[in-house]
């Protein structure tokens, strides 16, 4: 005897079917509207804790190729002098007082000051509160000597000895040799009759400094043309000139 299997009325599966496709699109909305909510609390807080200030650096007529513009993310418990350094381009000697920026230090005659949305910061007063928004400015100053071109140092080791390298800046004043710019920066040790580079020093407080190889020779350049190695401290700079110190392989 066979049993016979009596399937379901057709108006029955057809509305069993629309049942279905209700029940999945309400769930699907509410999905979706859960999905928005979590990412626009996301968005909130991401606002909420990405906060920016500013450091500016300017190196005017003195440092032209020293200007940069960094975004720092805030923090409540920044000082001055924390933003400063927390940039990893910043410097402070045992005083407090900046002793350079990206390597560069100067001639005794220019300062690193500082602005806070355009107000001047002493060099006593790094301890200031920085707050959401700043603008922290990195400039440099002469007293007494404002508005005067520089002549510029820029020392570099190459790829093998790149620890050397650095700039300095020296006020401009008339018949001012090359010579007398590797001399005042405190980098550079000449030879007893100053003919000749004795040894380069990677900071001005360094004990020790290099001595070429057999194999090594200092280039100079001033404005990015070769000097000639017998003449070439001689030569008298123009307001602005660049000299260039390299090591090269002989």
């Amino acid at each position: 005897m066979r049993t016979k299997i009596r399937l379901p009325d057709q108006r029955i599966l057809l509305f069993a079917l629309a049942v279905l496709l209700v029940v999945a699109a309400a769930a699907t909305a509410l999905l979706v509207r859960h999905q928005d909510s979590g990412t626009a609390a996301g968005s909130d807080t991401e606002a909420g804790s990405g906060q920016n200030f500013r450091l500016v650096v300017d190196g005017g007529i003195y440092m032209p190729n020293e200007n940069r513009s960094l975004v720092s993310v805030y923090r409540t418990e920044d000082t001055i002098r924390d933003a400063l350094e927390r940039s990893g381009i910043v410097q402070f000697d045992n005083y407090g007082h900046i002793a350079s920026v990206d390597d560069t230090e100067l001639h005794s005659e220019l300062v690193w000051a500082v602005k806070q949305n355009g107000k001047a910061v002493a060099n006593n007063n790094y301890s200031l509160r920085v707050q959401p928004g700043d603008e922290i400015l990195l400039y440099i100053e002469a007293p007494g000597n404002e508005g005067e071109p520089v002549n510029t140092l820029l020392i570099s080791g190459g790829d093998e000895h790149a620890g050397l390298g650095g700039s300095y800046a020296h006020p401009y004043k008339e018949g001012t040799m090359v010579r007398d710019v590797l001399k005042a920066s405190g980098l550079v040790t000449m030879s007893e009759n100053d003919r000749a580079i004795r040894l380069v020093k990677p900071s001005p407080d360094a004990q020790e400094g290099y001595m070429t190889k057999p194999q090594e020779r200092w280039v100079l350049k001033v404005n990015g043309k070769e000097l000639n190695p017998d003449r070439g401290l001689d030569m008298q700079l123009q307001p602005g000139d660049y000299v260039e110190l390299t090591l090269e392989k002989s």
